[in-house]
């Protein structure tokens, strides 16, 4: 108990030397160039998140264009390949005289 009255009496007395406490003058100028300092360090963000957003963007048109590329290359690829599977079996064909009308089985 006794404890806790001495810690309500020393939470009073800070209370009343807070009330007693008096307002500081500021200094005019030191005010304006503290909110110039954070006007230039909130513009300063603003322009490094749409540097940000651009690299993004950019990123992103690269990212779809390689995409695509590789998609047209890789089907363009497949489909000569075919035809290259096709001719080569026709030249082995050809080599070793084989023919459709022959009946090979």
């Amino acid at each position: 108990m006794k404890n806790k009255k001495e810690a309500e009496k020393l939470a009073e007395e800070a209370l009343k030397s807070i009330d007693q406490i008096e307002a500081v003058e500021v200094n005019d100028f030191l005010f304006t160039r503290i909110q110039n300092r954070l006007d230039i360090k909130i513009s300063g963000m603003e322009s490094g998140k749409l540097r940000s957003l651009y690299r993004l963007a950019a990123m992103l048109v690269l990212f779809t264009a390689i995409n695509l590329l590789s998609f047209d290359y890789l089907t363009t690829k497949s489909s000569n390949s075919n035809k290259q599977k096709s001719n080569t079996t026709y030249a082995f064909a050809k080599e070793y005289n084989l023919s459709e009308r022959a009946g090979n089985y």
